[in-house]
């Protein structure tokens, strides 16, 4: 019984709020890479403004689809954060640069987070 309280203890605490927001898109026929790389100044000043904004990353694979992956405190950071994307002034330039047809947005919680020893200095 003893043993079966702690790991519960140890669950309770292992699970993390941490929400992933990830977004895969491809650009539209008549935008390029420079331009959607371009936005990246007013993503930043946009995110830094967002409460429970942790991490963005932006990468493309070989085939041109884009992954825009986002770590926030929650899923209610996330969420607030995706409503004022629409009416920003940078979802203003990005949205016309994203084919969207082939645009899909997942929220989900993180299950497990593994910080590098190297970062948790």
């Amino acid at each position: 019984m003893i043993k079966l309280d702690i790991q519960a203890t140890y669950l309770e605490k292992s699970l993390m709020t941490t929400a992933i927001e990830i977004v895969c898109f491809k650009l539209a026929a008549t935008a390029g890479d420079a331009q959607l790389l371009a936005t990246n100044p007013l993503m930043e000043e946009f995110l830094n403004r967002q409460p429970g904004f942790m991490y963005r990353s932006l990468s493309r694979d070989n085939e041109g689809l884009w992954y825009d992956i986002i770590y926030w405190k929650n899923q209610g950071c996330a969420e607030n954060a995706a409503q004022k994307f629409q009416e920003s002034a940078v979802g203003g330039q990005i949205m016309p640069l994203i084919d969207k047809q082939s645009c899909k947005m997942l929220h989900m919680d993180a299950l497990s987070e593994i910080l590098s020893d190297g970062l948790k200095s």
